[in-house]
């Protein structure tokens, strides 16, 4: 009978281990992602708990880094959330390990204004259970080698990125060469960034030639001349030297690049203030606003708001909180914000009046804590209220705010 006892203690011994091994793997699964990839479950964080969200920039001073830090500083508290900040570079190397770093000091959400990096911090993402999304940028190197024949497709962490306006630019050169024929120009001059850093600009270029194109056939008596797009090689170099002087004639310039912080001051050194410029970008100094109108070099400035940041902000927190919305994409998407369009003086002293980007001040923003907060699942917010949101921030919606 020994023996007998022995073996069936032996026998109940190895169920034992191995019901323990089986919840041992049961509860992993529980904690990552399983699958053997090792990867973390994003957590679930309790309502009376902070969520830290890192948000990284590409710069680390300015109007728009003023207006966004301050947004963000008015929602905190309601919302729950620690903010803190980095600045990224052009060095793909230094911007990984800028943003591993954010994971590793405990942030459960990374928002990024730069598609740097971004596969392989998402793979470290993943090894953490951390939500990385875009604000600005389209995030193009990422998405089409995730999304394209042969790509792991989109990662699970990634929430999806909001635009530096319409993904394509197209539409803008087609506006921009229709108000610039329109206002008599007929040599004009374009210069845009790199394309490795925005490739989007030369659908703004193509959308301009498809309309001065046109209606240089319509009009063959009058027609538009539009040399060779310039580039800016590199940012610490600015605009080409020759720019100006390889076109003594040129009486209008688009600037796809910021102009007014990259274009602007060399019109003035070289006394070419006679230039009618469109371009992109805001400054709070009062005397780039001194050289907007009729009768002044500034013709049109268009930039994004800040606000717009709520896209992948709330879809991180809906996660982070354990909700979902009803009606949210089977996909992360890459969506259109609206921007504002400064085409006079009316609008200039509207937003230098009422706009968080120029005054800095909170009470100025499109959106308030409480209205932040009725954007999430569980008050009942939904995907297309969020989208609609972010592109409802136009000069018009701020006229209307304001009457």
């Amino acid at each position: 009978m020994k023996p007998r006892k022995a073996k069936n203690i032996m026998k109940v011994k190895k169920l034992l281990a191995g019901a323990l091994l089986a919840s041992t793997a049961l509860l992993g699964c529980t904690l990552t992602a399983c699958g053997g990839s090792g990867n973390k479950k994003v957590p679930v964080i309790p309502q009376d708990q902070k969520v830290k969200i890192a948000v990284a920039l590409y710069q680390d001073s300015g109007a728009p880094v003023t207006a966004l830090k301050n947004f963000l500083g008015s929602i905190a508290d309601e919302l729950n959330v620690e903010f803190s900040y980095k600045t990224l570079g052009f060095d793909e190397a230094s911007n990984k390990t800028t943003l591993t770093g954010l994971i590793a000091a405990g942030n459960h959400g990374i928002i990024s204004t730069m598609d740097s990096a971004t596969a392989s911090v998402l793979k470290e993402c993943e090894k953490s259970g951390v939500l990385y999304g875009g604000f600005l940028g389209d995030f193009d190197t990422y998405i089409s080698s995730a999304t394209q024949e042969g790509g792991k497709g989109l990662s699970k962490n990634w929430v999806g990125t909001v635009c530096d306006g319409a993904y394509s630019g197209t539409q803008w050169g087609r506006d921009i060469a229709t108000r610039m024929i329109n206002d008599g120009l007929r040599n004009i001059g374009m210069i845009k960034f790199p394309s490795y850093a925005y490739p989007h600009q030369q659908e703004m270029e193509d959308g301009f030639k498809e309309v001065a194109n046109k209606w240089n056939q319509e009009h063959p008596e009058d027609k538009v001349t539009f040399p060779e797009t310039s580039s800016i090689q590199d940012f610490q170099t600015g605009v080409p030297a020759d720019f100006f002087s390889s076109n003594p004639n040129m009486d209008g310039c688009f600037a796809m690049c910021g102009g007014i912080d990259q274009v602007l001051p060399k019109m003035v050194k070289e006394g070419k203030t006679n230039i009618k410029l469109y371009t992109a970008g805001y400054s709070v100094e009062d005397s780039v606003y001194e050289k907007f109108g009729d009768n002044q070099p500034v013709q049109e400035l268009v930039f994004s708001n800040v606000e717009a940041i709520v896209y992948p902000l709330i879809l991180m927190l809906n996660q982070l909180r354990g909700t979902n919305f009803s009606d949210a994409p089977a996909t992360a998407e890459r969506v259109d914000s609206s921007q504002m369009f400064l085409r006079s003086k009316d609008d200039i002293d509207l937003v230098r009046a009422h706009s968080i980007m120029h005054t800095g001040k909170a009470s100025d923003a499109f959106l308030n804590a409480a209205g932040v907060k009725a954007l999430l699942a569980s008050n009942g917010g939904t995907y297309a209220k969020l989208v609609q949101t972010v592109q409802s921030m136009s000069i018009e919606d701020l006229r209307n705010l304001n009457k």
